[in-house]
């Protein structure tokens, strides 16, 4: 019977010697994909204690493949083997689609879900102070994403796998992939690309931001009911701005639409 991989972790980096152990942290710490691990979680740590860490940082499937990894690259390969066999998979990865969430009724499901809406809440003290951080070069961002595929066992060549990975560079969600974002807050990503669609059409410049939100884009509207959403949005948001200019004669966009945080209300739909 396969043990846990949370209990599989912890026996591997109980066996390993004190000195593979410590190669086994530095090679941690040096990881340059999201999210990374600070040296104050884990310095002076036991076995115990780091596999605790990777279990909070990456989930416990997540983890697996962060632990394989990073056995490989101290060459602790029979570990890593051990490991494996252990836990009984393989590392593996999916194509970079998303598990779109889904209402009660089979809908899309646009509204934040419980660990979006904590993640954010975290966050907005951060935004609050403008701390908000440098966006990365989309060639760095790329890169990162290249090696945490590489990481999971995945085929670098596979546009849409990679893009899954990219990690978000602005806002509430910071850090977050954009695949974690379909998978929980659609209705942001909507509000994220039609408002993005709208400023492309009058603003060509490339900067960081520009460009990864061209990104975000380009994988979010592959799949056709984010595409339908982002369609209803766009729809919504002109009749608005219509209005406005016809009782106000003042311009608007449609950033005037922006979700209220915390619960998202199908706002841009037709009643």
């Amino acid at each position: 019977m396969a043990v846990t991989i949370k209990r599989a972790i912890r026996d591997e980096l109980e066996n390993l010697s004190k000195a593979d152990f410590d190669k086994f942290c530095e090679e941690l710490l040096d990881r340059r994909e999201e999210p990374r691990v600070f040296r104050r979680a884990v310095e002076n740590k036991s076995a115990v204690e780091i596999t605790q860490l990777l279990v909070s940082t990456f989930t416990e499937p997540g983890a697996l493949p962060v632990a394989l990894n990073t056995l490989r690259q101290i060459n602790c390969n029979e570990a890593a083997q051990t490991l494996e066999s252990r836990t009984r998979i393989k590392v593996s990865v999916d194509n970079g689609d998303p598990a779109l969430p889904k209402t009660s009724s089979g809908e899309l499901e646009t509204e934040a879900s419980q660990e979006a809406l904590k993640i954010a809440a975290d966050r907005f003290p951060l935004q609050a102070t403008g701390g908000g951080g440098v966006v990365k070069e989309p060639k760095e961002v790329k890169a990162d994403a290249e090696a945490h595929v590489r990481s999971e066992g995945g085929d670098p060549s596979n546009e849409r796998l990679v893009l899954s990975r990219f990690i978000i560079q602005f806002g509430q969600y910071k850090g977050q992939t954009f695949k974690w974002l379909l998978e929980n807050h659609v209705g942001y990503t909507v509000y994220v690309v039609a408002t993005h669609q709208d400023e492309r059409k009058w603003k060509k410049d490339q900067s960081p931001l520009m460009v990864h939100k061209d990104s975000l884009t380009q994988y979010a509207i592959a799949y056709a009911e984010v595409l339908e959403e982002v369609r209803l949005f766009s729809n919504r948001g002109a009749q608005r701005r219509t209005q406005v200019q016809t009782t106000r004669g003042q311009p608007s966009t449609a950033s005037s639409y922006r979700p209220k945080r915390g619960k998202q209300k199908r706002s841009w739909r037709t009643k």
